[in-house]
Formats: C-alpha cells, structure tokens, sequence
C-alpha cells in the first residue's frame, strides 16, 4: 500500500521514554497511524521519514487503520 506521511508527533510513554505518531493519508482517501519507538529494532526503518511531512511511501501493510510499523516503507520517488 501507499500512504502520504501528513506528520510526526513525539510523545511521552506512559512506560518510560518516548514514541512517534505517524500519522498516513492512504492512497484509498482513508487516515491510518502507527506508534513508533525509537527502543524497537523496527524504528531504524523509520528514522529517516520522522518530520518529513508529505512524504509518499509504500511497502506499507494495515491492519485497520494502524499502518504496521514492521512494515518497510520505501520513499516514492517520480522521475521528472
């Protein structure tokens, strides 16, 4: 799937630390969002798309509206 990443939103855990909304517009018109953190292996693939806004990815798997954060995104890049 691909999605447009709208924004990026740090947050205190209630576990100790922090995590990252990411909140998506699908390329189906739907809102979606994931949780990540930054202490699980899975965040390395995000890292480099935290407060990039507009950004479109794909690779991207649902599960309802969450986007799986073991997903891996890839940056949409068009040739111009």
């Amino acid at each position: 799937m691909r999605a447009t990443l709208l924004k990026t939103q740090e947050q205190k855990s209630r576990f100790g630390g922090h995590f990252f909304y990411a909140f998506f517009k699908g390329e189906d018109g739907r809102s979606y969002r994931s949780c990540l953190y930054p202490q699980y292996g899975n965040f390395s693939r995000w890292r480099s798309f935290i407060g990039r806004e507009g950004v479109i990815l794909e690779g991207l798997n649902t599960k309802g509206t969450m986007i799986d954060a073991d997903s891996i995104p890839r940056e949409v890049v068009h040739a111009v």
